[in-house]
């Protein structure tokens, strides 16, 4: 939640000057150049056995990229880079985060807890065509490349002792190193409907469960 209330905040003044620069260099240079950031939720797949996932895992991702028109036309090439967090919410943790196979164990019910997750970051380089009507309606469709960051597990809560107790853990083993998916936009202006398909798993083959993610969510795009 820290992470979305800091890139709505940045994002906030870029609306402003964005309007400004547009007056200064005009609409055909400052349309090559797009900033935005995403709000999502993650609809978790094929979860473990036992596993029960939170009802809202939210996620949030930043981005820049460079439009190349094509041709005259409304339709451009966009390529870029930006940063991806994701979060799994749920009644379970990993056993031994450096093991040779992943396992997810059940938090028994004896134990008192409020947050037990596995969060993702991800450095992503997303590719798009996009298209822009002089109505101010944008519809994309592309790609998106990543390569994993960091993967760490938190869990607060109380220990077998009954104390308050606050692990967190980072590099999980086995988890993929590079993710692919399609990603599609659609909205008005500088607000967009997005969704994210992961094509690729979050544990390599064999090695963890076969999770992965399907996000949902809003794209901001001051300019």
């Amino acid at each position: 939640m820290k992470k979305i209330l800091y890139i709505l905040l940045c994002l906030l003044p870029l609306i402003a000057v964005s309007q400004e620069k547009s007056k200064l260099i005009g609409e055909e240079t400052i349309r090559r150049v797009s900033v935005g950031a995403d709000i999502y939720q993650d609809f978790w797949m094929n979860w473990p056995e036992g596993m029960n996932v939170r009802a809202i895992n939210q996620g949030a991702g930043a981005f820049v990229t460079y439009n190349v028109p094509l041709g005259d036309g409304p339709v451009s090439f966009a390529l870029g880079a930006g940063i991806g967090w994701h979060n799994l919410y749920s009644n379970m943790t990993i056993n031994d985060i450096k093991a040779d196979t992943i396992v997810f164990s059940r938090i028994p019910d004896s134990i008192d807890y409020s947050k037990s997750k596995l969060g993702l970051t991800y450095l992503d380089f997303p590719l798009e065509l996009r298209f822009k009507a002089k109505n101010k309606v944008r519809f994309s469709v592309g790609v998106k490349l990543g390569y994993l960051l960091d993967a760490k597990t938190k869990f607060k809560g109380d220990n077998l002792n009954g104390d308050e107790y606050i692990s967190k853990f980072k590099q999980v083993n086995n988890a993929d190193k590079f993710r692919f998916g399609p990603v599609v936009r659609v909205g008005y202006n500088w607000f967009q409907v997005m969704a994210y398909y992961s094509v690729t798993k979050i544990f390599d083959k064999s090695l963890g469960p076969d999770l992965y993610p399907i996000s949902v969510g809003v794209t901001f795009m001051p300019f």
